[in-house]
């Protein structure tokens, strides 16, 4: 009896240690580890953890060398993660790793996935270049690649309104303080993420530049923290790094097993935009609370909050916006949730099911059914007319 147990025992560990070797390891790669990151970890784990046989390691910061001596083991399956060097990554893909990029590529054979850049600009041009802004610039460090990529669809998105936008990557100092004293007013302001959005607002502050009768601005990022050192609410982009996360690893999975045959070669997701005190010029209600359905379409908030939001009683409120937009709020909020599939559907690459939760409808089929009475068209058939 003792020596089967002793047996069973043996033969336990000796499983449990197979197995464990043959997981295959899988590395997400970040330049730095900060509290931005942490839902870009939860969607990489939420995907990858319905594999057994996968082990993930995060690593942040000089990672190369770690995933050079992995590959070389052969111990590395795939890798998620931000990557500028093209001849590294092709020393990963001759030891059969497959790599998934988070932001744009260097070449048709490595996949990405990444903030709608194009779709992020030209929501921040509509909000900024409104209630008499005539006038854009943007504030960015020079070298990140997709601060430069932010920088020049911003200006396109500007063209294309009759302005041009201009440049700074002075990011603090007397450089930052002439930047701004050189613009126009009132201008609006874009910025490479929130905390610039924030020296920016300060620097503004101290020369007597007014935020946003003067200068409306945008930040990305939407950090709670950047805004309470601002002393105002920064409107600001929040990126999808979640569902970035996810379809990275959606994408990293299909690579290792081989059917990628039909997979797009980039995934681009929209970021939302939510609009606050550094960017509403105006002090209508109805505004404000528009601003809160566009950030926030998938909400189930009451008319009597909506009015609150508006600062307004629910009389007042309903009042206004039949004034101001000839509807009631609820035709309000379900006006908001059509532009916003329609948008998603037109210029993202989410699934059908992805762009109803964006809207709040957690049943795809509720979902299609209710585009199918505003449009005449199911989603997918409305996608198809403008399939990039």
């Amino acid at each position: 009896m003792r020596k089967n147990e002793k047996t069973r025992r043996k033969t336990g560990k000796f499983s449990e240690e197979k197995s464990r070797l043959e997981k295959k390891l899988l590395v997400l790669a970040l330049p730095l580890m900060t509290e931005g990151e942490i839902p870009l970890i939860q969607g990489v784990r939420d995907e990858l953890q319905r594999e057994g046989t996968m082990e993930i390691l995060v690593q942040s910061g000089g990672y190369e060398s770690t995933l050079r001596k992995l590959a070389e083991q052969g111990h590395l399956a795939g890798t998620i993660g931000e990557f500028m060097g093209e001849r590294w990554m092709e020393h990963l893909l001759t030891h059969g790793v497959s790599i998934v990029q988070l932001g744009s590529t260097t070449g048709p054979r490595i996949p990405s996935v990444m903030t709608d850049i194009s779709v992020m600009a030209e929501e921040a041009s509509r909000a900024l270049l409104g209630a008499g802004i005539t006038s854009a610039a943007y504030l960015g460090a020079p070298g990140p690649h997709g601060s430069l990529s932010l920088a020049k669809a911003f200006a396109s998105a500007c063209r294309k309104k009759g302005i041009e936008a201009t440049d700074c990557t002075a990011l603090s100092g007397t450089p930052l303080r002439h930047f701004l004293i050189s613009l126009p007013r009132p201008t609006g302001l874009l910025c490479m993420n929130d905390r610039i959005a924030r020296n920016a607002i300060a620097m503004a502050r101290e020369t007597g530049i007014r935020i946003p009768q003067d200068l409306a601005v945008i930040g990305v990022g939407n950090s709670r923290i950047e805004s309470f050192h601002a002393g105002i609410g920064i409107s600001s982009f929040e990126q999808p790094l979640r569902e970035i996360g996810r379809q990275a690893a959606k994408m990293l999975l299909r690579s290792i097993s081989g059917s990628t045959p039909d997979a797009p070669a980039a995934i681009r997701i929209p970021a939302i935009l939510h609009e606050r005190e550094s960017s509403l010029c105006t002090t209508s209600g109805v505004t404000r609370a528009l601003a809160h359905l566009r950030s926030h379409p998938e909400t189930t908030v009451s008319a009597g909050e909506l009015a609150r939001l508006a600062g307004m009683s629910r009389r007042s409120f309903e009042y206004a916006v039949r004034r101001e937009r000839g509807c009631t709020p609820g035709e309000l909020l379900a006006t908001t949730r059509r532009n916003l599939a329609e948008k998603l559907l037109r210029e993202s690459d989410l699934k059908i099911s992805q762009v109803g939760r964006s809207c709040g409808y957690s049943d795809a089929a509720v979902f299609s059914a209710a585009f199918r009475r505003w449009s005449g068209k199911s989603p997918r058939d409305y996608r198809s007319g403008f399939l990039r």
